[in-house]
């Protein structure tokens, strides 16, 4: 068995995703027409309770929630940004 680059080995060019592409249209098509039923389906679960249902109904009415980032700083101090960033602010500070 021979490893590395072997000429016309392997998938072909593009052939994954044309047929990815052809699928998620007539997925979206199918789901065009059978919204109704999907949606009263989901709804249905939620008010019984399903959390995973209640979680995609709202991402899907409200938007997704941003992410919560929390920076914690042990010191009473000021975080000082890295002599990379100083250096890359001081060369936009140059060009204005």
């Amino acid at each position: 068995m021979r490893g590395g680059y072997r000429k016309g080995a392997g998938r072909k060019q593009g052939f994954a995703a044309k047929n990815a592409e052809e699928a998620r249209k007539l997925l979206s098509e199918r789901v065009l027409h059978e919204i109704k039923p999907i949606s009263n389906a989901l709804i249905s679960k939620a008010k019984t309770g399903d959390v995973r249902a209640i979680h995609e109904l709202f991402d899907r009415a409200w938007g997704r929630s941003p992410q919560a980032i929390e920076i914690i700083n042990d010191s009473d101090s000021i975080l000082e940004p890295s002599p990379k960033i100083k250096e890359l602010a001081d060369k936009l500070n140059a060009l204005i």
